[in-house]
């Protein structure tokens, strides 16, 4: 049978069902884009419209054309309802009173045409009569002659929402944005005004002819359609092109090692032609060292679905070194939480490394000439506590001959003399090992150190200045706090604490100069150091900036030693505060982390 025009339709109702199943992929498979789902089901209408149009055609019976009928008015309804809310989505426009008020209207619509006896259009039931097209193909007539009033509503309402829609799309056009695409929608909505004024023309037998404005529908869905998967391409393109100029090297594997994407610096990093891993897996392009390596690593953030990082040195830099890259891997999760694929981010650190590493090398030199200076301007009151245990020794050493010369010589008092000698040798010895601590350069490894007992020594140390300059020194040091650092940074920072109190109280009464220190356990977990004066206090304004770099409240002062030893306590992970005192004074005081208890020991360590 020859019916070229029904099996035209036949095929439009084809292509655009293609088009709504393949958007509605598109869109299940995005959930962001939700453009196209809305399109999806603006072409599922239409495909149903066309496909009951085309039943209408070769309806036989009046029953069948009435039933036909009443599936191409509501699914031109549905069609007409979810139209706005495309235009809305894909103009990125916010009508949401106006769109809720057209899709309301087109749903009581809808309610009518499913409870009219014979639909929407028919007021009685219609009678199945045939009329021949220009080139003799023979259909059913579906010319509205006689519509119901409800029927004319509604196609006024039909030409406001298609009017509406192709107006925002004018609109935006006009505003410069989304111009392709706003084009493209506003002349399809345009040629589907026409297409349905047509329809409308050839109802009123003013044009002879059959409708023809589902043919402005396939219109509608293919520039519309092209429209949709060229934004695709192009966003897919932004993202590429993002990719390939972010200074990292980025992949992404499916489960089974293969490639499904590399951006131009990993391809540059590891000697590969743009796109040539795709499809393959590192057996195909590394060693098979460096293969299993990756693979091992990817096997388990995929089991475990948790990101990982790391460092790996992967290449060499112009200069022959190993470079050093920061490396990210996640997994990308679905739906329902699989992963079937990983995602890997290589960031070059080599050069953040060296000047870390140049920058801790550059603060230990300062922090070793600030020992140097805060020892040198301890050294007459170091002699003089040297001068002590020497003057001692000489003197016991002195009588020491006197009582061999006596015959017979007194062991008992020589054995007194000598124990003398012993004890004034190490408290010498102590001030030498100090100060040798102090003023040693050399990086040491971080050792287990009784907190305390450091404290203790640098206040041995300065004993003679603080007779010196009249101060008052109580201790309250908790024994077994034990931390984790290097002694001489540690001792440093008491050192710069306690010589900046004594300077502190330097303009008061000789009676008013007291110092305390004192050692503590914190929460159980951590050691608070405390040194607290008696002096004039900081001004209230200066307070926030006693720990910046080159701020300082002395004559002669640099403004680095406060700075310093905040750097040095973060280095070992603890932290410097000060706060007021009650009465007179501040408080510096610093809090480290203690060192884990060996089993059967409770928190604080006692020795």
């Amino acid at each position: 049978m020859n019916e070229p025009f029904v099996l035209t339709l036949c095929a439009l109702a084809g292509v655009v069902a293609y088009a709504a199943l393949h958007n509605g992929i598109v869109g299940l498979q995005r959930p962001v884009h939700r453009t196209h789902l809305l399109f999806a089901v603006v072409c599922a209408a239409i495909a149903a419209y066309v496909g009951a149009k085309t039943g209408g055609y070769r309806a036989s019976t009046p029953d069948g054309l009435v039933r036909m009928s009443r599936v191409e008015i509501g699914a031109s309804i549905v069609f007409a309802g979810v139209l706005p809310w495309f235009v809305g989505a894909y103009l990125n426009i916010r009508a949401r009173r106006l769109q809720v008020a057209m899709s309301l209207a087109c749903a009581l619509f809808f309610i009518a045409n499913l409870s009219s006896p014979w639909g929407l259009v028919f007021a009685a039931m219609p009678a199945a009569t045939e009329v021949t097209l220009p080139w003799g193909e023979r259909v059913t007539d579906l010319r509205v002659f006689h519509p119901t009033p409800l029927y004319v509503i509604g196609a006024l309402c039909y030409y406001l929402i298609f009017g509406w829609c192709a107006f925002a799309a004018l609109q935006r056009v006009r505003a410069g944005g989304h111009r392709r695409g706003s084009q493209s929608l506003a002349a399809c909505l345009l040629l589907l005004i026409g297409g349905m004024f047509y329809n409308h023309l050839v109802d009123l037998q003013i044009v002879p002819g059959v409708h023809v404005a589902e043919f402005t529908f396939l219109a509608l869905v293919v520039l519309l359609d092209f429209e949709l998967a060229r934004e695709r391409r192009q966003s897919r393109d932004r993202v590429r092109g993002i990719l390939d100029n972010i200074p990292a090297a980025v992949y992404v594997k499916l489960q089974d090692g293969r490639y499904l994407m590399t951006n131009r610096v990993y391809d540059e990093l590891f000697g590969l032609a743009g796109g040539s891993a795709i499809g393959k897996t590192d057996f195909e392009l590394f060693a098979s060292r460096q293969a299993e390596a990756a693979q091992a690593s990817e096997r388990r953030v995929l089991l475990q679905r948790e990101a990982m990082r790391s460092e790996e040195r992967l290449g060499m830099n112009a200069r022959g070194e190993p470079r050093l890259f920061a490396s990210l891997k996640f997994p990308l999760l679905n739906r329902d939480g699989s992963a079937d694929a990983i995602c890997g981010v290589f960031t070059d650190v080599t050069d953040l490394r060296r000047n870390e590493s140049e920058m801790y090398s550059l603060r230990r030199q300062v922090w070793h000439a600030d020992r140097v200076a805060r020892t040198a301007v301890l050294a007459a009151s170091l002699a003089h506590e040297l001068s002590q245990p020497l003057t001692a020794i000489l003197s016991n050493a002195q009588a020491g001959l006197r009582f061999l010369a006596q015959d017979p010589p007194d062991i008992a008092d020589l054995r007194e003399i000598l124990q003398d000698v012993v004890r004034d040798n190490k408290r010498a010895s102590a001030v030498i090992n100090g100060l040798r601590t102090m003023l040693r350069r050399q990086e040491t490894e971080r050792e287990q150190i009784d907190i305390g007992t450091c404290v203790q020594e640098v206040v041995d140390l300065m004993h003679s200045d603080f007779l010196e300059r009249g101060v008052d020194v109580t201790q309250s040091i908790a024994p077994g706090c034990v931390v984790l650092g290097d002694k001489g940074q540690l001792q440093q920072v008491v050192l710069n604490l306690a010589m900046n109190a004594n300077e502190a109280m330097t303009e008061q009464p000789r009676e008013s100069r007291a110092l305390h220190v004192s050692v503590a356990p914190s929460d159980g977990r951590r050691v608070r150091v405390a040194v607290t004066d008696s002096g004039p206090g900081i001004d209230e304004a200066h307070i926030n900036k006693v720990f910046d770099h080159f701020f300082t409240t002395k004559i002669n002062g640099l403004g680095m030693g406060l700075a310093m030893c905040r750097s040095i306590l973060e280095a070992h992970g603890g932290t410097l505060d000060v706060e007021r005192n009650q009465g007179r004074g501040m408080t510096f005081h610093f809090v480290l982390p203690l060192e884990p208890a060996v089993e059967g020991d409770t928190w604080p360590r006692q020795r």
